[in-house]
């Protein structure tokens, strides 16, 4: 199927925001398949009884998270450009997955160390918002925050604790009005990987108040000095 074509690898750098967050990995895989075949692009396929086109996904995102910038490496025919690569694919996209860039991968996915997040949580009143915002500040520096997360034992899913005092970095609350937005860079990649969503539901349960909106962001992905991942 390759037909003896030279490829190179690019990584692909997207938006993943509106209602395209609500995107499960096997369909965000589906999807990109789909936008891939559609744009014409000659890309590398897998050997063997089921072939398929190479792509991978250094690290999927979180159901219900959005994100300014997650990333997708894929094989193309050499000396195809990344512009062409780009103007190829991006119509081809489905709405809120959007090209950014396309660019020669510089970081191995195992470098991967930490996200970088944005969480925004509404409350009902100015105060509910301050209070949140001192108790997850309290909490955060006393390192004494744990969250469950779903495990596996031999073949079997369990639920296990996971302390997240070593997981969370450059942490700052602050509150305006109503909204409190709370900036975080949180461990991911192997051997733990750690959700937004997974910080404020530690934080939640030890709250006497509750946001009634909570959006998650992430702005992008950090190598071990906490370098962007590119």
């Amino acid at each position: 199927m390759n037909d003896m074509i030279n490829f190179i690898d690019v990584r692909l750098f997207y938006t993943k925001t509106g209602s395209a967050k609500y995107i499960s990995h096997l369909d965000l895989m589906r999807a990109m398949t789909k936008a891939i075949k559609r744009s014409g692009l000659k890309v590398w396929y897998t050997e063997g009884f089921n072939p398929h086109a190479y792509i991978v996904f250094p690290l999927p995102l979180s159901l219900g998270i959005e994100s300014e910038s997650e990333c997708v490496d894929i094989r193309v025919e050499d000396g195809v450009s990344a512009w062409e690569v780009k103007e190829r694919l991006y119509p081809q996209m489905p709405e809120g997955l959007d090209i950014i860039s396309v660019e020669e991968p510089f970081c191995n996915a195992k470098e991967i160390r930490y996200g970088r997040y944005v969480i925004t949580l509404d409350f009902e009143n100015k105060a509910d918002a301050e209070k949140f915002a001192s108790l997850s500040e309290k909490l955060v520096s006393e390192k004494s925050l744990v969250c469950e997360k779903k495990g596996k034992k031999g073949h079997k899913k369990i639920m296990k604790e996971v302390p997240l005092g070593e997981h969370i970095f450059n942490f700052k609350a602050e509150a305006e009005d109503s909204v409190l937005v709370i900036n975080v860079d949180l461990s991911a990649g192997n051997p733990v990987n750690i959700a937004p969503n997974l910080l404020i539901g530690a934080i939640e349960k030890q709250s006497d108040v509750i946001p009634v909106y909570k959006k998650f962001e992430k702005k992008c992905l950090l190598t071990e000095n906490f370098e962007i991942f590119r």
